[in-house]
């Protein structure tokens, strides 16, 4: 029989979870991308701001990526909004509005760009962000000063 190894004495086991700490000097937020619209400009900052101290710099791309699907993704929503949701189709009869089908495969994008940010409760238990965020509060806590 074989004795468990203690966590800190671990080394290389695949199901080993990552955890992503937050720098305690966060980089300041980089300007948005010249081609984002006010919508996504307003998702860049969001992001960067609610995410200080986890987003590197590299992680540019992939928030534009993001942030550019979701302005897209409302852009077409505010049409579907105005045009309603049927509309008739080539052959006079009324079918579903061909925004809402975009709006779905966006979303489906924007699920998985969401797991990569860990901008569900989900993803950032699996990349250690939640633990991380009440370690912090633990600690403000056990000095004495408030939560």
């Amino acid at each position: 029989m074989t004795r468990p190894v203690p966590a800190d004495a671990r080394k290389g086991h695949a199901a080993t979870t990552p955890t992503v700490t937050r720098s305690p000097n966060p980089p300041p937020m980089p300007d948005p991308p010249s081609g984002l619209n006010d919508i996504a400009v307003r998702y860049w900052t969001e992001i960067w701001t609610t995410g200080a101290g986890v987003y590197k710099a590299t992680d540019h791309y992939i928030i534009s990526r993001y942030c550019e699907l979701q302005a897209r993704r409302r852009n077409l929503l505010d049409l579907v909004e105005v045009q309603g949701q049927m509309v008739i189709g080539s052959a006079g009869q009324p079918t579903t509005h061909p925004a809402l089908r975009m709006v779905a495969d966006i979303e489906g994008k924007l699920l998985a760009l969401e797991d990569r940010l860990g901008l569900n409760p989900e993803a950032r238990l699996r990349l250690g962000i939640t633990a991380v965020e009440h370690q912090t509060r633990l600690d403000a806590f056990l000095e004495g000063g408030a939560p």
